[in-house]
């Protein structure tokens, strides 16, 4: 293996263990994201995608878009 080659992999690994420990302090500092959305009347699920893409999130698409609407 040339040089160059071990040291792409030492870099990716070092991403990837970054990477994780980011996410796992994310997890505590945010909290889990919640698997139905948390608005009272709703109670839809939460795609896996969106947990994992926006840690902590605690409301479905929907309920978010009309939150954020609602403050304009």
């Amino acid at each position: 293996m040339k040089a160059s080659d071990y040291a792409s992999v030492l870099e990716a690994l070092h991403n990837e263990s970054a990477l994780a420990t980011h996410l796992a302090q994310q997890e505590i500092l945010i909290g889990p994201s919640a698997e139905f959305c948390q608005v009272a009347d709703c109670d839809m699920p939460i795609p896996e995608e969106r947990r994992q893409a926006i840690p902590g999130v605690q409301r479905c698409a929907q309920c978010q878009t009309r939150r954020e609407r609602s403050k304009h």
